[in-house]
């Protein structure tokens, strides 16, 4: 099982071409098109060709496209006998339903990771953790390529799916949020004086002492500040600087941590 291809190839695809080819497997083609034009040479718009000459496939596509797809796949190629994942967090192998029918096997295989580019000098997958649930062939094939890439994979039921998907915003889109509110707090210091002039890199030793105490202690036991410290005049006074919207999504935050 060293043949594959994709259908669909943005940023996951790509990082997950460039990691796969680097460990040996035997990339093949992309159906019809690729973020940035990367592979062009590998593109191919005969379905048929490109499910006959692979082993296994990745639908890589917005989750709005994949039912689409599958039923692509399902009408133009045979999928019988091969092996079909998508890589959406959020939805399950029941998205693939035209391609079982059609005797394929099946798996949503998606991994707990952020894309943002392509970094071909990058592994974006070494030591990251790959939700997978479907057909056991598929799942078996699944395992030797997490195995592969040097990461762990976790076998999931179909209705934990949207809460893991949840999860996963919530530990990378939400980060960043509280961050861009960080940031803005930085840029009223700047205010006073043209030469100051503070940006988000001034934290990141203080993010990244937090990521490492959560990794070692845990999510509660590594909160401190003055919330920790039971010093409610400090948080009433941050409270007083900022704006109505501000200070809602500071009582927010600060309410979630007292539970």
């Amino acid at each position: 099982m060293k043949r594959f291809s994709l259908v669909g190839a943005g940023n996951v695809g790509l990082n997950l071409i460039n990691s796969l080819a680097k460990k040996g497997y035997d990339f093949r083609y992309i159906y019809k098109k690729a973020k940035y034009d990367y592979f062009a040479s590998r593109l191919s718009g005969d379905i048929g060709l490109i499910v006959q000459e692979s082993d296994f496939i990745f639908l890589t596509t917005r989750e709005s496209q994949i039912g689409e797809a599958a039923d692509l796949i399902a009408r133009q190629a045979d999928p019988a006998g091969k092996v079909f994942f998508h890589t959406s967090n959020s939805l399950t192998s029941d998205q693939l339903r035209p391609i079982k029918e059609k005797g394929g096997f099946t798996a949503s295989f998606s991994p707990l990771q952020t894309f943002v580019g392509f970094y071909p000098e990058t592994d974006l997958f070494k030591g990251i953790y790959f939700l997978a649930e479907g057909d056991g062939r598929a799942l078996q094939v699944a395992q030797e390529i997490a195995d592969k890439l040097e990461a762990h994979i976790l076998f999931v039921n179909k209705e934990e799916k949207n809460h893991l998907h949840i999860a996963a915003v919530s530990s990378s889109n939400f980060l960043i949020s509280i961050l861009k509110f960080a940031e803005s707090q930085l840029e009223k210091c700047g205010r006073t004086r043209r030469d100051r002039k503070y940006d988000i890199r001034i934290m990141l030793p203080l993010i990244k002492q937090t990521l490492h105490n959560i990794e070692k202690k845990g999510v509660e036991a590594s909160l401190s500040g003055p919330l920790k410290r039971k010093e409610s005049a400090i948080l009433e006074k941050h409270l007083s600087l900022l704006t109505q919207d501000e200070a809602a999504f500071y009582r927010t935050l600060t309410g979630y941590l007292k539970k």
